[in-house]
């Protein structure tokens, strides 16, 4: 029961300050499925370089 609501979960923080990238990816993921097609493709843009990152 634990995974099926992730809304109520807590993001991971890194100790230098940044957040886990898994939840990074999430947040990313879920705002995408919400803003409006021009701050989706950046938001998509901006994932993708978080992920080249680590």
């Amino acid at each position: 029961m634990e995974n099926s609501n992730h809304n109520s979960r807590s993001l991971k923080w890194e100790p230098n300050g940044e957040l886990a990238q898994k939840d990074l990816t999430e947040l990313i993921e879920r705002l995408k499925n919400v803003e409006s097609e021009d701050t989706s493709s950046e938001l998509s843009r901006l994932g993708t370089k978080s992920n080249k990152i680590n």
